[in-house]
């Protein structure tokens, strides 16, 4: 075996490792969250749970080794989450008014926005933007994530593209954000600037 193949071999543990500990570590962070760090019954379920955690979701809860990039992620989507929590809290409000409105004005139709590059990125973003209400993430076409808005300001809003700049913050990439279509009920493509396509 030559030194290249030595090294690679012993790498390949080390990355490994490193991909079951980190989720073994979240999940018994997360675990002592949601109950008492101080009751040693919580400790032992605790690390019984994410020794489980860890063999059975290893391989796939990460796409590569942690890395010191992985870190500033989470501390970037420590960040993130308050940013979320709040434009949750923002559309409740606005979507309120629209249901309670007498007219009722609603203007539902679908929007195509590109989808970010990496599992883990599309998957936050979809799930940010079906967790803010008005809007739903429908389905992944190729490199474009298809929602369901409900009214014309949430629309507005998710084409303005807050939301996947700061899924793009957390995830490291920093590709543009290029322009969005929306496609109406009746089949008629529009930029977000309102022009015929």
């Amino acid at each position: 075996m030559n030194p290249q193949s030595a090294a690679a071999a012993t790498e390949r543990p080390r990355r490994k490792a490193a991909r079951y500990g980190t989720v073994a570590i979240v999940s018994f962070a997360f675990y002592l969250a949601l109950g008492d760090p101080k009751d040693p019954f919580d400790l032992v379920t605790g690390v019984v749970s994410a020794a489980v955690v860890a063999l059975v979701l290893g391989r796939i809860a990460t796409e590569r080794a942690p890395t010191a990039q992985t870190l500033r992620s989470f501390l970037r989507a420590a960040v993130f989450l308050p940013k979320l929590l709040w434009a949750v809290v923002r559309a409740n409000l606005a979507l309120a008014v629209v249901v309670l409105h007498p007219r009722l004005p609603i203007e539902p139709s679908l929007v195509r926005i590109p989808a970010p590059e990496g599992v883990f990125a599309r998957a936050l973003l979809a799930n940010s933007i079906t967790l803010t209400p008005g809007t739903v993430t429908v389905d992944i076409d190729g490199d474009e994530l298809v929602v369901h808005t409900l009214t014309a300001a949430s629309r507005a809003e998710l084409l303005e593209g807050s939301l996947v700049r700061a899924v793009a913050a957390v995830t490291s990439d920093g590709s543009p954000h290029p322009e969005q279509a929306v496609r109406t009920d009746g089949g008629s493509d529009r930029n977000a600037g309102g022009k015929t396509g």
